[in-house]
């Protein structure tokens, strides 16, 4: 899970699961406590009803007359309300018109003790009361005697199910809206990263350097940090450059007078033939050194550069080069197609791998780029002879050429190898189909 909105909203939902579920527990424990105790205290108000409107007998019998009932439930026969009274033995003395039979508890009350409990009964939940106490007549006789209120749990239970069946209905519904309202604000507060990351990949298309606009205090610093990257970046390649632009060109006053010398004539000829080649060698160094120095390599953010414009730019400028030669020059490269590389570095690349299908071709140059697995596949091939068995890897090498009769300082395959590589990329050299050369060079695409 790589998305932060994803994993802020997974861990928002588990928490407010969690939540839901503990307040719905909770809140259903809370109101079963309290009906519980509402049916309790009901039935022990009837109980003191019946107990206030009953008579004891002289022989000890428990009279309640039915016109005072104080529920007329009581009064209709298996309504579901009951009212039971037994003596000492536990043998029914007085029970409500609407109780038929009896009413069993699994532990009697003691005197003076109230106790709320469950039955069955007939298949039938009930929700008891019973009470303990005793009766002092007026001859001095003592009678101990239970009191069972009783009320069927069904209708209790169906309230029950209706309320849970609420809570959680609006429970649900809550936790629903809750998670729509975290989706707005994740979206709201995570909207400075995505225009982040959109000025991030406009950076890679558009001629922007730096990253515009202000951000939250929170991602402010990192913008500025990337924008003073990308500016210290550019200014230590255009540094970079400038240095060795100035070397080059301090150089070329002492090996201008070195030149001189190796031509001049009172100089032994056994000296000025070692001092050309030595002039000749310093000078293909300094080439190749500010050719593998103009690469900028792979830099930060840098926008990619399309393809067809520059390369067609560079076979029309060698048309020309080669016009006595009547070398064709072709590109096939798709119009939209662009290169994660420096624009410096692909027309360094392009003019170096052109210029050298030109030279050791037979008159036919073609360029073509295509994607490959996601990475850039740049190709230049020629109609010439081909690479030799066991070239491949020595032609890469600086100062080496295939062909020694042809001038070149041997450079071109190594500065395009060079470039390539500061791009983590790889070049290949093989045979195509016509038995040419084919330079391929693998960039990858980020």
């Amino acid at each position: 899970m790589n998305s932060l909105r994803a994993r802020l909203l997974a861990a928002t939902a588990v928490l407010l699961l969690a939540f839901i579920v503990l307040t719905g527990v909770a809140l259903e424990a809370a109101v079963s406590e309290r009906a519980d105790q509402a049916e309790r205290d009901r039935l022990q108000g009837l109980s003191y009803a019946l107990l206030g409107s009953a008579e004891i007998t002289a022989d000890g019998g428990f009279r309640l007359a039915p016109r005072v009932l104080p529920e007329s439930d009581l009064s209709r026969p298996d309504s579901g309300l009951y009212a039971l009274v037994l003596d000492e033995d536990n043998e029914p003395v007085w029970r409500s018109p609407s109780l038929l039979g009896t009413i069993d508890l699994e532990r009697w009350p003691e005197v003076g003790e109230w106790r709320f409990t469950r039955v069955e009964r007939d298949d039938a939940r009930l929700i008891t009361l019973a009470f303990g106490f005793r009766w002092v007549t007026d001859a001095g006789k003592d009678y101990r005697y239970t009191l069972i209120v009783a009320e069927n749990a069904d209708s209790f239970a169906k309230q029950m199910q209706r309320f849970r069946g609420m809570l959680w209905t609006v429970l649900s519904v809550a936790a629903l809206m809750l998670l729509l309202v975290e989706l707005l604000i994740l979206r709201w507060g995570l909207a400075p990263l995505r225009r982040l990351a959109r000025n991030l990949v406009s950076l890679q298309s558009d001629e922007k350097r730096r990253i515009e606009g202000r951000y939250p205090d929170e991602i402010q610093p990192l913008v500025s940090n990337l924008n003073t990257m990308l500016s210290n970046d550019q200014a230590r390649l255009t540094r970079y450059r400038n240095a060795l632009g100035d070397l080059a060109h301090s150089l070329k006053t002492p090996m201008a007078i070195l030149r001189g010398l190796a031509e001049d004539e009172q100089l032994p000829a056994a000296h000025r033939a070692p001092l050309r080649n030595q002039l000749a060698r310093m000078n293909d160094i300094l080439d190749y050194q500010l050719q593998k120095a103009a690469a900028a390599g792979k830099r930060s953010l840098a926008a990619p550069i399309a393809i067809a414009p520059a390369a067609e730019k560079l076979a029309r400028a060698l048309t020309k080069v080669y016009a006595e030669q009547g070398t064709r020059f072709d590109v096939d490269v798709p119009a939209g197609l662009r290169a994660p590389i420096d624009e410096g570095d692909l027309t360094e690349l392009l003019g170096n791998l052109m210029d050298n299908a030109a030279k050791y071709g037979g008159g036919t140059v073609r360029v073509s780029a295509r994607e490959r697995d996601g990475d850039l596949a740049l190709c230049v091939d020629d109609d010439g002879d081909g690479f030799g068995d066991g070239e491949t890897e020595r032609l890469l090498e600086r100062g080496v050429r295939a062909d020694a009769s042809r001038e070149g300082q041997g450079l071109g395959l190594a500065v395009a190898a060079e470039i390539v590589r500061s791009y983590t990329g790889e070049i290949e050299l093989e045979r195509n189909e016509d038995g040419g050369a084919r330079v391929r060079a693998l960039i990858p695409a980020a």
